[in-house]
């Protein structure tokens, strides 16, 4: 791909595992002759054609080119995940800078997978990672700096609620928290697996709202006055942020305004500050989950560097059931547990992990055959999940990035969990319920299938 004025580091990433994007977008052929908003944030797709179909364009269609949007995209079916190979300008830094400008209020999410992965490339401890990163963008006038793992905490308090509730022969329940593959079920296996996928919110999306609907409330402003960005480890998070699921209730504000990569935010960075040196600062007075990283501290979890949501679910059904957890690692992105009876040994739980397009396809025909038994599926579109996504970090040479992969999924292992986190969940969730007495809507979403409405296929 040739290199373009939006970010040196939005490419198709090297990895051998995923399904080959469409790269001749079909949109043109559907909307070249309707007329697009002229609102919408848009991107140039330059198409390819064959020397037959090439015909004189007229004086004022010289040079035109064809115009989508990201809406385009997520109701499009010719591609599986688009964001990495469509520069999306409305999600780029200069965007999330000039929102910041332009607010009263601005607050950035930021994922522990981006600052494990800064730790690794700057050799630092994920302590002076957080202080960076958030002195950075204090500096440009960003208020809060939070991190995911807080609102992922709601995400999990929900989970073993909603699989308690997913009749045995609806499973298994598909996790919802990677874009690339709600993408891929959307627009390849609607019909299959759409009723199948949690209707959890991802970390991202509930921090949104959160923002949107309960901090803005909480400093006295409307959501319009509030700018919120994400920093994450995949740049399929840009196009989630643009599902019309994630605006503020009868608006057309979106929760999330704008997301950059963990490798777009360390360019950014280095230019500003290309020692990596931490200047002294004040740190921003406020609540706890909204100022921990200020001072250097990452949440941390059990469960590994994609969320850990298999085992939440497994935590929370022995706590609540009993049970003797066996673990069986089948490759090294797919992991099966059990929890089966200490007196009979029936098996009374069975959840898997399942990362990387290779085995979410498996995973796909096996359940169209039903020989699928699982009762919950963490999935994630990247091999080794989101310690290994699209956004992250890259390094030259394959070697190199298994490396240092290993190294990134240490660090977030090596995270430790607050103790007083569930109680900060709690607090806020209280406070929540009294602005908004039926927040729980916003914790949840849900998903369609894409219709197929022009006559290509998509290209695998």
């Amino acid at each position: 791909m040739e290199d373009s004025g939006f970010s040196g580091v939005v490419r198709l990433s090297n990895v051998s595992d995923f399904i080959a994007p469409n790269l001749d977008c079909i949109i043109p052929l559907e909307t070249r002759t309707v007329e697009k908003k002229k609102e919408e944030s848009q991107v140039n797709i330059r198409t390819k054609k064959k020397k037959e179909d090439v015909v004189p364009a007229k004086s004022d269609d010289v040079k035109k080119s064809v115009k989508i949007s990201l809406a385009d995209c997520l109701a499009c079916n010719g591609c599986i995940t688009s964001a990495e190979t469509v520069l999306v300008e409305e999600q780029s830094f200069g965007r999330l800078l000039e929102g910041i400008q332009n607010s009263k209020l601005a607050v950035v999410t930021i994922s522990p997978q981006t600052f494990v992965s800064f730790a690794v490339k700057l050799q630092k401890s994920t302590g002076d990672v957080a202080t960076l990163i958030s002195k950075f963008f204090h500096r440009h006038g960003v208020k809060y700096i939070l991190d995911s793992s807080f609102a992922r905490k709601f995400a999990h308090s929900l989970a073993f609620e909603e699989l308690h509730s997913t009749p045995s022969t609806s499973r298994p329940l598909l996790s919802s928290a990677c874009p690339g593959f709600v993408c891929y079920a959307e627009k390849s296996h609607g019909e299959l697996l759409i009723p199948k996928i949690s209707k959890i919110r991802s970390p991202q999306a509930i921090s949104g709202a959160l923002i949107k609907g309960y901090l803005a409330k909480k400093e006295g402003l409307s959501p319009c006055d509030v700018f919120h960005a994400a920093v994450m480890p995949c740049f399929d998070k840009k196009l989630e942020a643009s599902r019309e699921q994630f605006k503020v209730d009868g608006t057309e504000i979106r929760e999330t305004d704008c997301v950059v990569s963990t490798a777009e935010l360390l360019e950014e960075i280095t230019k500003e500050n290309p020692e990596g040196s931490i200047e002294d600062s004040t740190v921003f007075e406020g609540d706890e989950w909204m100022t921990h990283l200020s001072r250097g501290a990452v949440i941390g979890d059990a469960g590994g560097s994609s969320g850990g949501y298999a085992d939440r679910i497994v935590r929370d059904f022995v706590h609540q059931n009993g049970g003797v957890i066996k673990t069986t690692k089948l490759n090294k992105n797919m992991f099966s547990t059990t929890v089966e009876s200490p007196e009979s040994g029936e098996i009374l739980l069975r959840v898997a992990k399942v990362y990387g397009f290779r085995n979410v396809q498996n995973l796909v025909r096996k359940m169209k055959t039903k020989k699928e038994k699982t009762d919950y599926v963490e999935i994630m579109a990247c091999p080794g999940g989101c310690a290994n996504g699209g956004g992250q970090i890259r390094y030259e040479t394959m070697d190199e990035r298994e490396k240092r992969l290993e190294r990134v999924e240490e660090e977030y292992d090596s995270l430790k969990a607050h103790d007083t986190l569930e109680d900060w969940v709690e607090k806020v969730r209280v406070d929540w319920g009294k602005v908004d007495q039926d927040y729980r809507r916003h914790l949840f979403t849900d998903y369609k299938p894409v219709e197929t409405n022009v006559a290509q296929a998509l290209k695998w």
